[in-house]
Order: structure tokens, then C-alpha cells, then sequence
């Protein structure tokens, strides 16, 4: 069986990662995002409550979560918008020409990648995965304290002349809340 930590897994997936964002950036996107998460993030937290998400954003989420639901389960794209929330998604690339470019890459890798899963999942090849929200957010808040700090050295190390007092003391503040989040995942 293929698994998250065979050797196999780890290339085919950095692969298609690193396609997934091709098409992102050809579609209108930043290069460093993938389509699941700026469809998840589109769908989820970009529009103010009384705006309407354009049409094509949830027509792309239901495709691409049928997709992927043999081995994502059924929200895959406000998923991958969490698993890549510190990101930049609002480039306010989201007119129909950007539709188009989608379209034009999502239906037919869709169309690809789904009949592939779903071949593997009736094989028993691939299976759904379970989300390990605990280990996801502990991950991402490790992330966020090592930018946090390296901004923080960054700001210290060349000496900027320019008044950062206010930065530097929300830098601080954000360090010792995550770090407080941190403790208290641990200790659970």
C-alpha cells in the first residue's frame, strides 16, 4: 500500500504539488499557492458575508472535492486553504478571464486525477485520510514562531533606523501567545 512516508508518495506528491501551482500561477494565482487552496479560500474567507462568491469559485470546489474525496474526504479544498493559510491568496484576480484560464486547467486534470483515486480507492490502493487537526495547527504555529523570530533577529541584526519600537513589540506579543498556544496543545 502507498503511504505518507513511503518514497513513492513523497516524490509523486512533490510533483504534483509543484504542477498544482503551475497551474495556479497560469491561471491568475500566486506560483506559491496550490488551486485546491485558493478555491477553498475564495469559497471561505475572501468575500465579506453580504457579497456573493462568484459562481465559478463554488462550481471549481465541487469539482475538485469530488475529486479528491476518495482520499481527502469531502472538503478537500478548505483544507488545503488551512494547510496553506499563511499564504497570500488575494491578488483580486477574480474575473471571468481567470474563469476561463481555471476551467481550462481544472476540468480536464479533474476529470484525470479523479477516475485515477478513484480506481486506487476500489483497489484498496489509496485510502481516505484522517486530519490530524491537533498536529496540523501545532505545525503551522511552530511555522508562524519560527517567521516570527527570524523577523525578529532580521529587525535586531541590521540595526533599521527607521522607528520599529511598535513592530518590535507586536512581534514580541505574537511570540508569547504562540507560544502559550503551543503549551497548551502539548499539554493536552
Amino acid at each position: 500500500m502507498i503511504t505518507k512516508k513511503s518514497k513513492i508518495w513523497k516524490y509523486f506528491s512533490r510533483l504534483f504539488l509543484s504542477i498544482d501551482q503551475l497551474g495556479n500561477a497560469i491561471a491568475g494565482g500566486d506560483p506559491d499557492n496550490t488551486i485546491s487552496a485558493r478555491v477553498g479560500y475564495y469559497n471561505h474567507h475572501y468575500f465579506p458575508e453580504n457579497e456573493k462568491v462568484p459562481w465559478y469559485w463554488s462550481v471549481f470546489e465541487k469539482i475538485i472535492n469530488v475529486t479528491f474525496c476518495p482520499a481527502d474526504g469531502p472538503n478537500h479544498c478548505h483544507e488545503a486553504y488551512h494547510n496553506d493559510a499563511g499564504e497570500i491568496f488575494d491578488n483580486r484576480l477574480t474575473n471571468i478571464l481567470v474563469a476561463i484560464a481555471a476551467t481550462i486547467i481544472i476540468i480536464p486534470s479533474c476529470i484525470v486525477i479523479a477516475f485515477i483515486l478513484y480506481l486506487l480507492s476500489a483497489l484498496g490502493i489509496v485510502k481516505r485520510k484522517t486530519i490530524e487537526r491537533d498536529k496540523n495547527l501545532e505545525k503551522r504555529l511552530n511555522s508562524c514562531s519560527l517567521v516570527l523570530i527570524s523577523t525578529f533577529q532580521e529587525i535586531n541584526e541590521h540595526g533599521l533606523d527607521f522607528n520599529l519600537e511598535n513592530s518590535k513589540k507586536q512581534l514580541k506579543i505574537l511570540l508569547e501567545k504562540a507560544d502559550k498556544i503551543k503549551q497548551a496543545i502539548n499539554s493536552k
